[in-house]
């Protein structure tokens, strides 16, 4: 399995990069549950979480997206956790549980790290998966396993992020807004002045399904990865600039 780095503007460039370069130089993987996939270990560094957080070549609306963000908060962990056991809506795990109520104890790390920042730390981690629990499973344990708040200076955090397994096509691009705009909610109810500088993020096991590749295929034949911003753009739109062939928004 090829291991890649992506260094992007935005997050919108990030998932167009990376559906590029796995969709290229991605290994095919039969994992044990029968759904082959195309893979890569990526690492992607993202400079500016806040704008053009969502391609236009997204498989879903952005009203997904908005929803899976309300998803990603403690009250929706107070909510999962109000709901009696066999519910059919208590799924196998729920991430908003893991982040704000995690194990037994419900302990609620994102606030928690938050409470305690001290600039230079590398200290302030918050688990998602629980060995006990995850381990002796089968399937349906979490993709999205730890994260790491830094904080860089007065006025500035960064957040890390890692996978054990993660898809990029489907998933990615409603993960990483939604993350970034629970990290924010919960730095503003701390009455905290920070702002998210940058996210790195790392995927063990960066995919797409096999059931998917139809879909890139399609959006390969009738997009380009502008030079510039290294956003897909349809290639009717490229436009010549002074420095070659660009999508519209890098001519402004």
């Amino acid at each position: 399995m090829e291991a890649i780095l992506i260094k992007s503007k935005t997050i919108s460039s990030a998932w167009s990069q990376l559906i590029y370069q796995i969709y290229e130089k991605g290994e095919v993987h039969n994992p044990d549950y029968g759904t082959p996939t195309k893979r890569v270990h990526a690492t992607i560094q993202i400079e500016d979480v806040n704008n053009n957080q969502v391609s236009s070549a997204v498989p879903f609306g952005r009203n997904l997206i908005e929803k899976y963000k309300e998803e990603l908060t403690e009250e929706y962990a107070d909510w999962y956790m109000s709901i009696p056991e066999g519910d059919q809506r208590k799924f196998d795990y729920c991430y908003a549980k893991q982040l704000f109520r995690y194990g037994k104890d419900a302990y609620d790390t994102v606030n928690a790290n938050i409470s305690n920042l001290r600039k230079g730390s590398r200290r302030h981690v918050g688990i998602l998966w629980e060995n006990e629990t995850h381990i002796p499973k089968y399937e349906d344990q979490p993709c999205w396993i730890a994260y790491k708040i830094e904080q860089l200076n007065e006025k500035q955090v960064r957040l890390y992020i890692l996978y054990r397994s993660w898809d990029a096509f489907g998933g990615f691009p409603a993960n990483i807004p939604a993350i970034v705009e629970g990290f924010k909610k919960a730095i503003r109810e701390h009455d905290l002045d920070y702002e998210i500088e940058s996210l790195i993020a790392t995927g063990w096991d960066t995919h797409i399904y096999e059931a998917d590749l139809q879909a890139v295929e399609k959006i390969m034949k009738a997009n380009d990865l502008c030079p510039l911003c290294q956003n897909i753009t349809p290639k009717h739109s490229m436009i010549s600039t002074p420095k070659g062939r660009a999508c519209p928004d890098c001519k402004k």
